[in-house]
């Protein structure tokens, strides 16, 4: 019961640690150093840009359904981590139009989009997959 317990509360701290880390990333100046230093990283071009937002918002997508996973069904657990990391990865782009040094991009939002989304596919897959693969009847 102590390690069931355990569990939950890491999922659920890294849940809220994902969703500052992309909070901070996606509405902070680049002066701010970790700003700076992922988007010298990951997004000095383009295509590396757009792998960081998808990554950033994929991640959460896939933290958030494994908290929720705790208390809902599967798929119900899906459906709103999903939404939950759309309506952050829109939001956050929306709201830079009131950060100086951000600009708020299309391309961004898409790329959050499309992060969000292969996880979203991935998962449904993957639990589609019968659990018990070693009998062969």
């Amino acid at each position: 019961m102590k390690i069931h317990i355990e569990w939950r509360a890491l999922r659920l701290i890294m849940l809220l640690v994902w969703g500052i880390f992309a909070l901070i990333l996606t509405t902070q100046s680049d002066r701010v150093p970790l700003v700076h230093l992922m988007t010298s990283t990951i997004g000095s071009t383009d295509f590396g840009d757009s792998m960081g937002h998808a990554g950033l918002f994929g991640m959460l997508a896939v933290v958030a359904y494994f908290a929720l996973s705790l208390r809902l069904p599967l798929h119900r657990s899906l459906l709103l981590a999903m939404s939950l990391a759309l309506m952050i990865g829109t939001s956050t782009e929306l709201f830079q139009l009131f950060v100086a040094d951000r600009a708020t991009s299309l391309s961004d939002m898409l790329a959050n989009w499309l992060g969000v989304f292969v996880v979203g596919f991935a998962i449904s897959f993957l639990s589609s997959i019968p659990r018990n693969r070693n009998s062969r009847g």
